[in-house]
């Protein structure tokens, strides 16, 4: 982080960077670069300054897409594995018993 960042609310220089936002969450929030203030609490941003930043919807669509691919997957290996058939039947035996076959008179 660089010396020169002040929070563009109260000019403290007072400042944290976040890890975790509820609105970036892990992924974003670091990429991002979302600052905190410890002096007034408020949260800007360290490439603009803007203050209160907001994820834009593009990243918030990618997230919801990876999540849900992510359980997608999950949910796909649990059925694949319980519902093999072939898997789960037993061998039915084979009988060895020679069965007479009708002969013509």
């Amino acid at each position: 982080m660089s010396s020169n960042s002040l929070c563009p609310a109260c000019g403290s220089a007072d400042i944290k960077k976040l890890l975790y936002t509820s609105q970036g969450g892990f992924l974003w929030t670091p990429f991002l670069n979302f600052i905190k203030c410890r002096g007034c609490g408020a949260r800007f941003s360290g490439k603009t300054g803007q203050l209160d930043p907001q994820v834009p919807k593009g990243m918030r669509i990618i997230s919801v897409i990876v999540i849900l691919g992510f359980i997608g997957l999950m949910v796909g290996f649990a059925l694949s594995s319980s519902f093999n058939p072939l898997e789960n039947a037993s061998p039915s035996p084979t009988p060895n018993v020679k069965v007479p076959t009708p002969s013509r008179r």
